[in-house]
């Protein structure tokens, strides 16, 4: 008895091509897609940057992190949540084999993290849905950590950082002034005493965590061009 096994697993649109008709398969190319909403780059970095950081994410083994990233890519960083993919696809964004892409996917759905809106079939691409990290899942993390965190920064780190700081947007930089001095409030009632480089090493890796998601990416996936 022959084992009947997954088509999601093989190329869906090179399938497609050599056995539809040439009409129809410039019908499926043409077919209508509604326009991205208004994609904010900023936004988008900042939410990268806090999946980064999330201890949910950084739980996650390697092969499901990488796939995560390229679905929030391909869904949030065209400013909409949804994306039309195929095993082929994702096996492309990853660099690995159809049968591994389709695993972490399954993963993904069973951890709550992907949704399935359009199952795949046999020559047409399925609809996900990425879901975000939840904000309060994890615990905020404490200043001295922070600090320690800090401590460890690499010289090419810290110069990175030293321009992003430079080149941020004045709110920006009042933004990060504020969360500093807020945390610094919360240690000094809570009893601390705290050394005069205290805040300069907060302050640091706040921005740190929010200004420098863009270069983190990019220097760890060279081929990763995000918009």
């Amino acid at each position: 008895m022959g084992t009947v096994r997954s088509s999601e697993v093989f190329d869906e649109e090179a399938l497609a091509r050599d056995f539809v008709e040439p009409e129809s398969v410039a019908q499926l190319a043409s077919s209508t897609r509604p326009e991205p909403p208004n994609f904010n780059p900023a936004r988008f970095s900042e939410l990268v940057c806090q999946t980064l950081d999330h201890p949910d994410f950084r739980a996650l083994p390697s092969h499901q992190q990488i796939l995560y990233l390229q679905f929030l890519r391909h869904t949030h960083g065209c400013g909409t949540s949804r994306v039309e993919a195929s095993i082929a696809d994702m096996a492309q964004w990853v660099g690995t084999r159809g049968k591994n892409a389709l695993r972490a996917r399954q993963q993904l759905v069973t951890a709550g993290l992907l949704k399935i809106v359009v199952r795949p079939r046999q020559f047409l691409k399925g609809e996900f849905e990425v879901r975000l990290f939840s904000l309060q899942a994890g615990p905020r993390i404490s200043p001295d950590t922070m600090i320690h965190r800090f401590h460890q920064f690499t010289t090419e780190d810290l110069s990175m950082l030293d321009s992003q700081i430079r080149t941020a947007e004045p709110e920006i930089r009042e933004a990060l002034l504020d969360d500093t001095h807020q945390l610094l409030g919360d240690m000094k009632r809570g009893g601390f005493e705290l050394p005069p480089e205290t805040e300069t090493k907060i302050y640091k890796y706040l921005a740190f965590v929010r200004l420098t998601g863009r270069w983190r990416i990019t220097s760890r996936f060279k081929d990763w061009d995000i918009i």
